[in-house]
């Protein structure tokens, strides 16, 4: 590190806290450079992220998690630069795109030891508490931001807010506590889109997105697989106006779709889904939308005053609209 290099770190470090320096430091033997070269530079009628983007090391056989939008353009080839300056070239093993994560796997590469790195529940998270998010886009020093954790279970109950800078400069990286633990994985994640690239227009507007480090980590074995998880669908919906605050009345069944298959129809009240009451449409949309598609579910629902059960299949979103 040259000293003018030191000099600006420390610089940055002293701004935003003396405890930030000692937190950032624990994380950066699992912060991962991510180099990717070639692939379409436009998928539809997006644009693709290319160049450098964040992972984090996961174990000593060299896999690494990152974000599904780093990936967006089917890159031809991956290298990854590890913090002691070590390069692999990687392959891409699978994405899920619920919680737009994507696994990495080095090749040749293995470690003799890791210590294992030091994360927090989503319990335990709170509102209101300092974080940093770090990322190592530009060289081999991070490259960070400091917020507040200002929400939890946001976006359908996917993330953790903040309002530290979220953006290309560390999505796929992490999101810190002033100790050092890790609480999740910066990504771009919308509302009203489930696109790849969706959230990414809140771009450093002070609402950034994170999949909380406990759901990352139990994707690993399921991604490790090769198989990409898909987002479930059961081809249901509710009236545009009610999905906060309305009844969880059914208004559109999608035709072919799981609930029509098994007779869900419009009108048809739902009173609990797997034995959990679901008061309202959001609780019932909050579950359906923390599906993966091929999950089998049981519905309780009412109509003409008579309790009714079904079980469904949830089947990939994008071949029947609606929830």
């Amino acid at each position: 590190m040259t000293a003018v290099k030191t000099f600006l770190l420390f610089l940055t470090m002293a701004f935003m806290g003396a405890d930030v320096p000692d937190a950032v430091n624990t994380v950066v033997p699992y912060l991962v450079r991510i180099e990717t070269i070639g692939g379409h530079e436009k998928v539809g009628s997006e644009f693709a992220n290319e160049g450098t983007s964040t992972g984090v090391l996961l174990d000593r056989e060299g896999y690494v998690m990152t974000g599904a939008i780093n990936f967006l353009h089917d890159p031809a080839s991956i290298l990854l630069i590890f913090p002691d300056g070590t390069k692999k070239v990687a392959s891409k093993i699978a994405s899920d795109h619920l919680l737009m994560l994507t696994l990495l796997k080095a090749n040749d590469f293995m470690v003799s030891e890791m210590v294992p790195l030091s994360t927090r529940s989503k319990s335990s998270i709170r509102v209101g508490e300092h974080c940093v998010a770090v990322g190592m886009v530009f060289s081999s020093e991070p490259n960070l931001t400091r917020g507040i954790i200002s929400g939890k279970d946001r976006i359908w109950g996917k993330a953790i807010q903040t309002d530290a800078a979220i953006g290309p400069n560390n999505y796929g990286g992490l999101l810190i506590d002033l100790e050092g633990n890790a609480l999740g994985i910066p990504v771009p994640l919308s509302m009203m889109s489930n696109s790849l690239t969706a959230g990414a227009e809140m771009y450093d507007a002070g609402v950034g997105m994170a999949i909380p480090w406990e759901d990352a980590w139990a994707l690993f074995p399921k991604l490790r697989e090769g198989k990409d998880l898909q987002r479930g669908s059961l081809g249901l919906g509710f009236k545009d106006n009610q999905t906060f605050i309305g009844e969880p009345v059914i208004a559109a069944v999608q035709p072919g779709s799981p609930a029509e298959k098994v007779g869900l129809k419009v009108g048809d009240r739902i009173i609990k889904i797997d034995d959990i009451s679901m008061p309202t449409a959001l609780d019932v949309t909050k579950n359906i939308k923390l599906r993966y598609a091929g999950e089998t579910l049981t519905i309780v629902f009412q109509r003409d005053g008579a309790e009714q059960k079904v079980s469904l299949t949830t089947t990939e979103t994008g071949k029947n609209d609606g929830e």
